[in-house]
């Protein structure tokens, strides 16, 4: 997967209306979107000296975005950064397997 940094701008035009995410993330530091920006990454900064924290977010069929993963605790931005890269490489992958997937049952 090819993920790429993305500004803040941007990441508003892919998903405009995140209030969801401002009760997540505070301080957002890092933005994030896959190749076809059916992903989506945020970086945070919280409090305390472990408060780096991501979401990751996946568009659906009716073109929604929904979080897809939270983690937090983080002790810097590139420990979280690294996190978040191998997570949303990891969602791409299993959502192309899932695609792939035979559908329906033996008839």
């Amino acid at each position: 997967m090819s993920a790429r940094t993305i500004s803040c701008a941007e990441f508003d035009q892919l998903l405009p209306q995140h209030s969801a995410l401002e009760s997540l993330l505070v301080d957002e530091v890092a933005w994030f979107a896959n190749r076809s920006g059916n992903l989506l990454g945020v970086i945070a900064r919280g409090e305390g000296a472990s408060g780096w924290n991501y979401v990751v977010l996946k568009r659906d069929k009716n073109a929604d975005y929904g979080v897809r993963k939270v983690m937090g605790d983080f002790f810097n931005l590139r420990a979280a950064r690294v996190d978040l890269l191998l997570q949303m490489a990891e969602i791409q992958k299993s959502g192309r397997a899932e695609s792939l997937a035979p559908r329906g049952g033996c008839r």
